[in-house]
């Protein structure tokens, strides 16, 4: 009788020292800290985000620049803009630049195995769109305490990136060092046109933010914070940013009518995904039918959606095609918008 005792208060312990494991794991491997404040959302205002210099010429066009908040678009709404309007019949070709600079902050001394830039962009190019403005970004890192400053990532946009998507590169980080984010934005005509030029164009920021990663997986004063937070489980938005990190999305496969996508589940996720696909023409309108697949973590699948018959013509045409997914990873769910490549095949 006591030896079987014995053998039950043996396992007892061992389940506990288990559960205490796991629960160090789950602390080891929570989501990554992001600068400044857990990354910029930009849900009810700026968070800290300053307009700097802006500038638009020629002068004779009546051109002018800004660096604006935007309350109502984002993803989610909410985000910052360069914005850039001009009021006059076309004289010559447009050029506005804006820059936006986020508060200061420290990384934490930490025995740091990686960092990455990322944001969400779009832009809308408003009623110049017969000039076909092309819009440019820089976003700069700034160590402050070394005195250097990094180009950390860069793109280009035109009229049809007028969804957000996400855009990310690695860059290197020192522990106890203080930066900044710099975003430097150019937006500029590129044809010429007969008609008259009246309107604004947006250059649109959302989701911003430098995430650094450790070996302990420490969530520093610029940590993520929320539910889940030092645990195994994610919040919404944890989700949303690794869904959002690292690479393009892959090409979309056309073939007759259906289309071919693949999605992923990451392992950092630490939970399976349900993932619900489905191709828009627009954020509103619906180009296929909706697929839902369980994806493992670290893992991914490719998925068949049917082309609905009223879109086919329009989908055929483009090159590129927006994608929306809506993810669930244990108690965190999220929703991305990805911009994909259009190959057709047959």
């Amino acid at each position: 009788m006591r030896l079987k005792r014995t053998r039950l208060r043996v396992m007892i312990l061992a389940g506990a020292v288990c559960a205490a494991l796991f629960a160090f794991a789950g602390s080891a491997f929570a989501a990554s800290p992001t600068y400044p404040g857990g990354g910029s959302g930009f849900d009810e205002g700026t968070e800290g985000w300053s307009a700097g210099a802006a500038s638009c010429m020629p002068a004779a066009l009546l051109c002018t620049s800004e660096a604006a908040y935007d309350a109502t678009t984002g993803n989610p709404p909410g985000s910052i803009a360069a914005k850039t309007t001009v009021t006059v019949n076309l004289v010559g070709f447009f050029k506005g630049t804006a820059t936006w600079n986020s508060p200061r902050f420290t990384v934490p001394v930490e025995a740091i195995t990686g960092a990455e830039v990322r944001l969400d962009r779009a832009f809308s190019p408003g009623g110049l769109v017969d000039v076909e403005p092309k819009a440019t970004f820089t976003v700069t890192l700034e160590d402050l305490s070394a005195g250097t400053s990094t180009t950390a990532l860069s793109g280009e946009l035109d009229g049809e990136d007028k969804v957000f998507a996400a855009a990310a590169a690695p860059v290197a980080v020192v522990g106890s060092h203080t930066y900044r984010l710099s975003i430097d934005s150019t937006t500029a005509q590129s044809t010429a046109a007969l008609s008259a030029l009246s309107g604004t164009t947006n250059l649109r920021f959302d989701n911003v933010g430098l995430t650094v990663r450790s070996a302990s997986g420490g969530n520093g004063s610029g940590g993520t914070g929320g539910k889940g937070s030092g645990s195994n489980s994610l919040s919404d938005r944890q989700l949303f940013a690794l869904l959002s990190s690292g690479t393009s999305a892959s090409p979309a496969l056309l073939k007759g009518r259906r289309l071919f996508v693949k999605v992923g589940c990451p392992a950092k996720v630490g939970h399976a995904c349900r993932i619900t696909a489905q191709g828009l023409l627009n954020k509103h309108r619906p180009a296929t039918t909706k697929r839902t697949v369980k994806v493992p973590k670290g893992k991914s699948k490719r998925i068949a959606l049917r082309v609905k018959p009223r879109a086919r013509g329009k989908v055929i045409k483009r090159k590129r095609l927006l994608f929306r997914e809506k993810v669930h990873a244990g108690k965190a769910q999220a929703t991305v918008y990805r911009q994909r490549k259009l190959i057709r095949q047959g």
